[in-house]
């Protein structure tokens, strides 16, 4: 007979209840509670959080359609738009320039609504709201659209909602969101 040089397993005790007693698992110690308040969760559980909830952002970010999302009926509120004049250039700025970074600032204007506020509805605006002096003369101007030009007064009405038509012409961050602290930028030009 050969003996092992390792100790013998004891026999488990057993209780005088009829369910047998199982070994505690080693868990490992809690941050002691301060005050009744709860542990702290364990850095596992804070990383994956905060991994879920920056997948979940970032996520929100992506649409299927690439457009800025619809602005929700409990977001409406007062339009902002800062009115920018496109400075005249030389004939080689095309259609197709942005027209934000070539544009001298003539002032704002704001509108009761995100939502329903067109361009024909920023032009009565900018007549009542702004000097007489920013447009000298009463020279005309058109409305300039990034990527597609100068808008026809005929087309002010038609085109509907400006906020949402403007952003789903650019991804351009400088074009604003309407609100106060990040104004819509809306670019006019001399005709």
């Amino acid at each position: 007979n050969h003996q092992s040089d390792s100790p013998k397993p004891k026999p488990k005790k057993r209780s005088n209840s009829s369910v047998e007693e199982l070994p505690e698992e080693k868990k490992p110690k809690a941050a002691a509670s301060m005050n009744g308040l709860s542990a702290l969760p364990s850095l596992t559980q804070t990383t994956t959080v905060r991994r879920r909830n920056l997948t979940e952002t970032l996520n929100s970010f992506n649409n299927d359609e690439g457009n800025a999302n619809e602005i929700e009926p409990s977001e409406d509120g007062v339009l902002v738009c800062k009115i920018l004049r496109k400075l005249s250039t030389s004939d080689s700025t095309s259609s197709t320039t942005e027209g934000l970074d070539f544009s001298s600032n003539l002032g704002f204007v704001t509108l009761p609504s995100r939502q329903l506020a067109t361009f024909a509805s920023i032009r009565k605006a900018i007549d009542s709201d702004l000097d007489d002096d920013v447009f000298p003369c009463r020279k005309k101007w058109k409305f300039h659209v990034p990527k597609l030009g100068p808008v026809s007064v005929k087309q002010e009405e038609k085109i509907g909602p400006v906020l949402e038509f403007l952003k789903s012409t650019t991804n351009d961050a400088q074009l604003g969101t309407g609100i106060a602290s990040d104004p819509l930028k809306v670019v006019i030009v001399n005709v």
